[in-house]
């Protein structure tokens, strides 16, 4: 409250002051046959320089370009904060005022030197060694960050690895280097001249993270809609600077005429500040307006209360009333959906069914199950997997702008409750979802998440009616069904891994011999059905007994996963690798013929004749052996053919490559005429 006066005094005053310089301005402009000064009522008063005698002394201020503090405007003259401030100061004092733009270590230098009089800066314990200070500050500012609306900065570790771009030349520069090495912080500065050009370096992408003064950017961040951080750093009062011993007087009388702003009815450094930092205007009312606001407020505040008091008692009244009917519901729904979901069937269909029952259970306008997966990006994604809605409400996967919404779109308290498996009840319109839930928009939802194992699957989403939570019988139903569909998931993940053990060779990663002849099976049914070819090639490694005998069983075993990696690496996404015997692979081809084949097995000779496969450290580095392969390559003959006949042709073609010299591709002679 005492803040809300200050400023309202604050304003009253100004109110007054600006009446009384128009009151002033408009007979000025009737009785004198001078114009007005160009520099806007804000200036009303101030004499002109150039009326100033030969003899006035020359004040040289010096500055770094910093809109709206100090900057050139169209027609190339110096304007903003600072000029006007000066202009200002130097009435009636026979001053010429001469402005020089440069950067911030060259004007130091140039006032070591006497080459300016006066600078704005900071004091700090080295600078007031070298420099006179006034006693009066003329402008307070702080530094803060500023980052794009799909990241944010709240602590100063957040900045580990981030590029940060920041004007140069500047006080505050040094100030956060200190800051983030002294907690040891990993950083890039990315400097630029103008704090336009290091904004737009975050808005482009070349940085992360924009440090930047808060005043000097506010009407930049509201054109970039960029992010503000909480934190802010190097705050500092900016005080009028000269040379060491020199230019005494003229700091003193500027302490003078900045101590005559401060104790003036008139808030000119106020007004100074609100012309050139801030874009809205004050609106003023009169005093009995603003009461009747203020009581009206008050009225509107205890209707609202008295409201949402009674809206509170009529829901609890509501809610009672089913609470009952919900009970006796849940309880019969629980055991049909056990039933259900321990079914042998469709893992999606099992989920279909019992979420179209639920639905039907609890009366809910719309059941979703949302699952997590990954974008076209590759980014985290969560996705409607299925869902069921009231008749005559439309689908939200067919009327949504989106098909999905990234994890990182997803509130944090959501995503933070729901690993920690906790229900998230919420409206929808104030969060990023409102696009994903178009056509329910403002409805409330609640997100029960589900788990296959530890793992985060997904959540089921619920939502009751537009207006009403759901009550807490639905509730318990609800988050018991979520943890049995949980319980689901992880049954089907188990049942995939003994699936994939039972298929797979445990020492290559690659089909086993069982589910090579499986997939024969099932590929030469789709040969027939669709009349294309289909081919396969059979290998195994040559000598490999003296390895096992030379090396061991151990180096034997590794040899084979490096040999089942080459083999990997040398056939289609579409061919199907095997291990089918000790040291014997075979690769089955869907829709290959012979020529291609034979074309596949020589690639992979060669590819195995190029391998080195190490076989562990030896004196001089890794010991690595060279190895070749036989290949035996066949052809499904068509309808007249069998699994076994197609095996034993290809077998036998790697007999007759293996016999005939090893390190060979054999197609057998009368298969391939």
């Amino acid at each position: 409250m005492t803040s809300f006066n200050s400023r309202f005094s604050r304003v009253h005053r100004i109110r007054k002051s600006l009446g009384i310089i128009f009151f002033f301005s408009f007979f000025y402009s009737l009785f004198s046959s001078s114009p007005v000064p160009s520099q806007g009522f804000y200036m009303v008063g101030i004499s002109s320089f150039s009326s100033a005698s030969a003899s006035a002394r020359v004040v040289r201020y010096g500055m770094v370009e910093l809109s709206p503090f100090f900057f050139k405007d169209e027609n190339g003259n110096f304007t903003g904060y600072m000029p006007d401030l000066l202009r200002t100061l130097a009435e009636n004092e026979g001053w010429r005022l001469s402005f020089i733009n440069a950067g911030g270590e060259e004007l130091v230098k140039m006032l070591q030197e006497g080459e300016i009089d006066l600078l704005s800066m900071a004091p700090t314990p080295r600078l007031e060694g070298l420099f006179d200070f006034s006693k009066n500050h003329h402008y307070s500012t702080w530094y803060t960050f500023f980052t794009r609306s799909d990241s944010e900065i709240l602590t100063f570790q957040d900045l580990e690895g981030k590029t940060i771009s920041m004007q140069s030349g500047f006080y505050a520069l040094s100030e956060l280097r200190r800051i983030l090495d002294g907690i040891g912080i990993r950083y890039t500065i990315a400097e630029a001249p103008t704090v336009e050009e290091a904004l737009e370096m975050l808005r482009s992408g070349v940085a992360d993270v924009c440090a930047a003064e808060q005043l000097a950017s506010l009407a930049k961040i509201r054109r970039f809609d960029f992010r503000r951080s909480p934190i802010i750093f190097a705050p500092s009062k900016i005080f009028f600077t000269t040379t060491k011993g020199k230019n005494t007087a003229l700091l003193a009388r500027l302490d003078e005429k900045l101590s005559e702003l401060n104790e003036s009815p008139v808030p000119l450094m106020e007004v100074l500040l609100r012309r050139w930092y801030y874009d809205d205007e004050f609106t003023f009312f009169p005093q009995w307006a603003l009461w009747s606001f203020f009581a009206a407020s008050i009225l509107l505040a205890l209707l609202s209360a008295g409201f949402v008091i009674f809206y509170k008692k009529g829901r609890e009244l509501r809610l009672q009333g089913v609470r009952l009917q919900e009970r006796l519901d849940s309880e019969r729904f629980l055991s049909d959906a056990a039933r259900m979901l321990l079914t042998e069937g469709g893992h999606e269909d099992v989920l279909r069914n019992a979420c179209r029952k639920i639905r039907e259970v609890i009366d809910a306008r719309r059941i979703l199950l949302l699952r997590s997966t990954f974008s076209s990006t590759r980014r985290r994604s969560i996705e409607i997997c299925f869902e069921y809605a009231s008749p005559g409400l439309p689908l939200l996967s067919e009327h949504s702008e989106v098909r999905s919404v990234l994890i990182s779109d997803i509130p944090r308290k959501w995503l933070i409750d729901l690993t920690r498996k906790k229900v998230v009840k919420e409206r929808l319109y104030e969060t990023p979802l409102k696009k994903f839930f178009s056509v329910s928009e403002g409805a409330f939802f609640s997100f029960y998440p589900l788990f296959e194992g530890g793992r985060f699957w997904g959540a089921l989403a619920v939502n009751i009616d537009d207006t009403m939570e759901s009550s807490e019988p639905k509730d318990i139903l609800l988050s018991t069904f979520s943890e049995m569909i949980s319980a689901h998931l992880l049954r089907k993940r188990q049942e995939r891994r003994l699936l994939r053990i039972a298929t797979t060779d445990a020492l290559t990663g690659l089909p086993n011999r069982r589910h090579f002849f499986e997939t024969l099976d099932r590929e030469i049914a789709r040969s027939l059905r669709r009349g294309h070819p289909l081919s396969l090639i059979l290998c195994d490694i040559d000598i490999f007994k003296n390895v096992n005998d030379t090396y061991g069983h151990d180096i034997g075993d590794d040899v084979l996963r490096q040999f089942a990696r080459v083999l990997r690496r040398g056939v289609r996404a579409e061919d199907f690798p095997v291990r089918y015997g000790g040291e014997e692979f075979g690769v089955l081809m869907p829709e290959t013929g012979m020529r291609d084949a034979l074309q596949t097995a020589e690639r992979l000779r060669l590819h195995v004749e190029k391998a080195r496969f190490d076989i562990g450290k030896g004196e001089n580095g890794t010991v690595a052996l060279n190895l070749t392969a036989s290949f035996g390559v066949q052809q499904f003959a068509g309808a007249h053919d069998s699994a076994s006949a197609f095996f034993s042709r290809a077998d036998s073609a790697l007999y007759e490559a293996k016999t005939g010299g090893r390190n060979r591709v054999f197609p057998v002679a009368t298969e391939n005429a």
